[in-house]
């Protein structure tokens, strides 16, 4: 399990336009957040370019900070081809499990 350093977020269901507020009020409070942050994403089962654009924001928010970018834990086929359209795909850690993305971040 994650340690007490490492904060989780998970998500879950469809993610587009719909729920945009709902996506900048969940990942908001971990832009500037110290230590390690995963985005469990397993159960998302569709998400569009506004899952994009939050992950590019979140990604340029951390790395601006010297902060460590979040490991995603993406189960769904279609969320995976969405990162690797994008040119996302290398631009995070990516993991197919929770326990994989936490294990990355044990010295």
């Amino acid at each position: 399990m994650p340690d007490a350093k490492t904060r989780v977020i998970f998500m879950d269901g469809d993610w587009d336009i719909g729920r945009r507020d709902e996506l900048e009020l969940l990942l908001k409070p971990v832009y500037d957040s110290p230590g390690s942050l995963i985005l469990d994403m397993h159960a998302v089962s569709y998400a569009d370019s506004t899952i994009l654009a939050a992950l590019i924001v979140l990604r340029n928010r951390r790395r601006s900070k010297g902060l460590p970018l979040p490991n995603l834990v993406i189960g769904s086929r279609q969320v995976r081809r969405l990162l690797s359209i994008a040119g996302l795909g290398e631009a995070f850690p990516v993991f197919e499990s929770l326990d994989a993305a936490n294990d990355s971040l044990t010295p």
